[in-house]
């Protein structure tokens, strides 16, 4: 028997991240414990090559995400990683988590994939499936459903009608669509919305919007990344003013517009009847 007490415990640390490692020196399983506060590793995935994990949820939330998806680990709750599966923390508030490997983990046997390489482009109708099953992901999991104005029949029908509705880029991590934004430029379907930006009709307007994320990849950028492709396309198509809008309570969504360069305006109920901050920028 060994008993390894608090004080002689060794640790690491990182921006996000604390480890208190108990040294126990036998080959066939170890223990740990780790504090996540933000995303570990701080860009790219992590995989064990040798070991199996297994996480235990001692205190608090840690979302972990996976290539082919993400949840919450809270407390009590428990999750196996087989080795050489990629993964990686992505957690808002602080988690105490148990950690033990089979056998023993060792620095040597972690692999890092410092970059995950997106490749932005068009989405075609090709990827109709992946789109419309991105789009129930994402949500089917808003936080508040009010944070979205829900699509209509008709615009699920125009989705790939760049000339009458709406332009569409995507964010790809190889094959696999995981992000999406959209450039309105309906002339017809924007008149309203010109009267809440107190813009005269004959003003030509596109509208950011569309832009959804699956929960696994967000914290990378995409969004941001895809607004400004949007808004490069509506100078190259000579819009006078961007428009978007984001409801006050979602924050991250309201940041990014500011980030791209769009300027507050004002809240309001909109002409469909939503909570909205407004964001405009002049093109012209």
């Amino acid at each position: 028997m060994k008993v390894i007490k608090s004080g002689e415990r060794e640790t690491w640390s990182t921006k996000t991240a604390k480890g208190f490692e108990y040294p126990f020196a036998v080959k066939n399983i170890d223990c740990a414990v780790v504090e996540i506060t933000g995303r570990h590793p701080l860009e790219g995935w992590y995989r064990n090559t040798k070991v199996d994990e297994m996480i235990f949820c001692k205190k608090g939330v840690g979302r972990i995400v996976f290539k082919d998806g993400s949840f919450d680990l809270k407390e009590n709750d428990a999750v196996f990683i087989e080795k050489n599966k990629w993964y990686y923390w992505n957690s808002r508030t602080k988690g105490c988590f148990v950690a033990m490997c089979n056998p023993a983990w060792s620095s040597q046997q972690g692999q890092n994939k410092n970059k995950i390489e997106l490749v932005y482009k068009k989405v075609t109708e090709k990827d109709k499936d992946q789109l419309f099953a991105l789009i129930d992901t994402v949500l089917a999991g808003l936080e508040n459903p009010q944070y979205f104005i829900p699509y209509e029949q008709w615009e699920y029908d125009s989705m790939f009608d760049e000339k009458n509705y709406a332009p569409l880029y995507g964010a790809y991590d190889g094959n696999k669509l995981v992000g999406m934004a959209q450039l309105y430029v309906s002339q017809k379907m924007l008149a309203d919305f010109k009267k809440d930006f107190g813009l005269p009709a004959k003003t030509k307007v596109a509208e950011l919007g569309g832009n959804l994320v699956l929960p696994e990849y967000r914290g990378l950028g995409i969004t941001t990344k895809l607004q400004k492709i949007e808004l490069n396309l509506a100078k190259k198509l000579g819009f006078d003013y961007l428009i978007s809008m984001a409801h006050p309570e979602n924050v991250g969504s309201c940041k990014t517009l500011e980030r791209v360069g769009l300027k507050f305006v004002n809240e309001q109920k909109v002409a469909n009847g939503f909570l909205r901050n407004l964001y405009m920028l002049k093109l012209k």
